[in-house]
């Protein structure tokens, strides 16, 4: 985590980690530990290779649009750049639009009173957008 001070005010950045991706090894772990092996499935079934039933499970998630197969094109974390800011101040609406408003802030997601998620754009560089939006959002509070 980085810490940034500005008298009272904090922000912590922390990286945000995909809950349902492999982005933590321990994860990883249970991901790959999941699937069958052949060699747990019973070796006297016979397998029909046209039955889907009978293939190995494929990890998915919900979406409103319905259950969508989780792959390295559909992880959010390996679409997006995510940071979460922690805070000691309320971020009310005014700071929203100043966050949302910095060059490079692709997302923002307000979770809580103190908590909320960026994603920076590719071409941008993560450091510098977090820097301007401390900038910002500390000369909004003075």
């Amino acid at each position: 985590m980085q810490n940034v001070y500005n008298e009272d005010r904090l922000i912590i950045w922390q990286k945000w980690f995909d809950p349902f991706g492999d982005d933590d090894p321990s994860i990883s772990d249970n991901m790959q530990n999941d699937h069958l092996d052949d060699d747990d499935m019973d070796h006297d079934m016979e397998i029909d290779e046209e039955n889907p039933l009978l293939k190995k499970p494929v990890r998915a998630i919900a979406t409103p649009m319905g259950l969508i197969p989780y792959t390295e094109n559909t992880a959010s974390s390996k679409i997006f750049n995510f940071w979460v800011g922690h805070t000691n101040f309320t971020i009310s609406n005014k700071i929203g639009e100043i966050i949302e408003n910095v060059d490079g802030v692709e997302t923002l997601d307000i979770f809580t009173r103190y908590r909320f998620r960026i994603s920076v754009g590719k071409a941008f560089d993560a450091p510098t957008v977090m820097k301007q939006i401390n900038d910002s959002v500390y000369e909004f509070l003075g």
